[in-house]
């Protein structure tokens, strides 16, 4: 018997995330516009959607618990703490986690404020994560809070190299609520995407939404 063909759409329902889908221009494998803009990335042309879209919150967890990351670095270097990727130093530093998490949940607005600009200035993290910024990173700050930040922190540190490839392309801060978007190019979620969808946006109880890109017939080249 031959084994029904899972698509996005019931993906999407079986999670409880609404799915959108948004006819654009599909320039080649990776390039898509919307609506004549330039063309770019499916989640930059996404976020274009977005008035106040950005930031991350890997990022934001790093700039939180950098104290404790800088001083636990195996190499006492606080800029490879600020240049190493989050789910490496959660694996790294399994033994610290306790000690991380704390630190998150204790920091205060001002230290907040100084890691997250000492992170934006690397012009490292700035190749990675173009579209991140100070500011976006503080109203999210402020938007979750320092207990949420630790408890999302603690959930990620059960794996945080599979949390890490299924966590959304963007934030969104509307009208003073937040909002996960996955965006799509094909019709299916990926594991990644769907373990965190189960262990770590539903225990949250974050708002998440898929955004599909389809090309509009004729554009194709």
């Amino acid at each position: 018997m031959k084994q029904q063909k899972v698509i996005l759409a019931d993906q999407c329902a079986d999670i409880g995330w609404s799915l959108t889908e948004v006819l654009a221009q599909k320039h080649d494998k990776r390039l898509w516009s919307l609506n004549g803009s330039p063309a770019g990335l499916p989640e930059e042309v996404v976020g274009q959607m977005f008035a106040r879209g950005g930031a991350s919150a890997l990022l934001l967890m790093k700039a939180a618990a950098l104290e404790t990351l800088a001083a636990r670095n195996l190499f006492g270097d606080r800029v490879d703490a600020i240049n190493r990727y989050l789910e490496a130093q959660m694996t790294i530093l399994v033994e610290h986690t306790a000690e991380i998490v704390d630190t998150v949940r204790n920091i205060s607005p001002d230290a907040l404020e100084r890691n997250v600009n000492e992170l934006t200035k690397s012009s490292i993290l700035a190749s990675f994560f173009p579209r991140v910024k100070a500011t976006f990173m503080l109203e999210l700050f402020g938007h979750l809070g320092r207990d949420k930040l630790a408890d999302i922190l603690m959930a990620f540190s059960a794996a945080p190299y599979d949390y890490r490839a299924g966590w959304p392309d963007l934030i969104v801060i509307e009208s003073g609520t937040m909002s996960l978007v996955e965006v799509k190019t094909s019709d299916k979620l990926l594991d990644s995407q769907l373990r965190f969808a189960i262990g770590i946006a539903s225990p949250m109880g974050f708002a998440c939404e898929v955004v599909r890109l389809k090309a509009t017939k004729g554009i194709d080249i």
